[in-house]
């Protein structure tokens, strides 16, 4: 937590002036002493004079001191000084955490989500654990990416996201960490992961509104959640029963080529060629520059013998990317069924540059010099 979002926070120390003791002071009803050889941070906006260098302690105001230091904390976490600051904080005040989340609640409220985000980290940084922290932080976290999301705050996302799963880890049984998991998850079409973490959330004390949203959730991702088992089946080789759950959402989704695609898939794991093909050149209508679709067509109708017409759909698949070494291969052993040997030798050796490593490709190298010396 915390890297990858700081860099966008550091710019906020300019926000911030230090200031040196003439001499160390001791707190009022306090075992603290300031030592006056580390300087202490002030917000800029509450120093009248900007003051720089020497200055008596008269005129020093502690709270001044207390949302220096949170800011200083908060805006980076490797500042030398900050394990002085969280000593500081702690003696002064037992309940520093419940000051650190009030102030940050406060800035929120302000729309000063930077601000509000800078404090909670802060409090992370002297009690990593706090639960009222963590849910803050990951908030703001949502809402800066939210909020910012043509400046790319995709960081900021990812960070509320890592942060949620750790409130899930260290609180389970924390209601809320999971319904703002559900959401990230299925937006991530990860709808199997969604429908766990959201059902986890019922079985938890969530209120009334949000368990009614996290119940019309589920129903809305049943089906995509078919096709998330569907091809993940279909990836590992089990066409029969990968058919059984994406044939049944077909109808429902004539248009949803990614299912086309993986139903036309499993065919092809089946060797029902013509059927694959189907829904191949159906996916093809909805999305004509798909290349892994052009692909598979070509490896269907090289499957049928129609070299000629694999031959086209793979040139056509390789103007659109001239250096899939997949692709480069899949056409030279096209030419070498048509015993065209010279254009096979150029569009494997191509490949087999790319790909060195590829097993297929130095299988068909091989094959290919046998036929040559032939």
């Amino acid at each position: 937590m915390f890297v990858r979002i700081e860099k966008y926070l550091k710019d906020k120390i300019d926000e911030v002036v230090f200031i040196e003791l003439k001499k160390d002071l001791k707190l009022k009803s306090k075992e603290f002493t300031l030592d006056k050889n580390i300087p202490l941070p002030i917000p800029l906006k509450e120093v009248v004079n900007k003051v720089k260098g020497d200055i008596d302690h008269s005129d020093i105001s502690i709270s001044k001191i207390v949302q220096g230091m949170i800011f200083i904390i908060g805006a980076d976490s490797d500042f030398k000084y900050n394990e002085y600051y969280k000593k500081f904080l702690i003696n002064l005040d037992e309940n520093i955490i419940g000051y650190i989340i009030n102030q940050g609640l406060e800035y929120a409220k302000k729309n000063k989500k930077m601000d509000a985000l800078i404090c909670f980290k802060a409090g992370l940084y002297i009690d990593k654990n706090d639960l009222n922290l963590l849910y803050n932080y990951a908030r703001c976290c949502e809402d800066l990416a939210i909020e910012r999301e043509k400046e790319n705050f995709n960081e900021f996302e990812e960070e509320a996201l890592e942060v949620f799963e750790t409130i899930a880890e260290r609180h389970p049984d924390f209601p809320l960490s999971y319904y703002h998991l559900g959401f990230y998850y299925a937006n991530k079409n990860l709808y199997k992961k969604a429908e766990l973490t959201w059902k986890t959330c019922l079985e938890k004390d969530i209120d009334e509104n949000k368990e009614l949203e996290i119940r019309q959730k589920l129903i809305e991702i049943s089906d995509k959640i078919k096709y998330e088992e569907g091809y993940t089946l279909v990836l590992n080789g089990s066409p029969n029963e990968a058919l059984e759950k994406l044939l049944t959402i077909e109808e429902k989704y004539p248009e949803w080529w990614n299912l086309l695609f993986f139903i036309g898939l499993a065919y092809r794991q089946l060797q029902s060629f013509e059927e694959a093909l189907k829904y191949f050149k159906r996916v093809l209508k909805l999305m004509p520059n798909q290349i892994d679709t052009l692909n598979e067509i070509g490896l269907c109708y090289m499957a049928l013998g129609k070299i000629d017409d694999a031959i086209k759909y793979f040139k056509k698949a390789l103007n659109l990317k001239e250096n899939d070494s997949e692709i480069l291969c899949n056409l030279g052993i096209a030419y070498i069924q048509k015993m065209d040997y010279k254009a096979a030798e150029q569009y494997i050796t191509k490949s087999y540059k790319l790909n060195p490593n590829d097993d297929i490709t130095k299988a068909w190298v091989e094959k290919l010099n046998q036929l040559i010396k032939h």
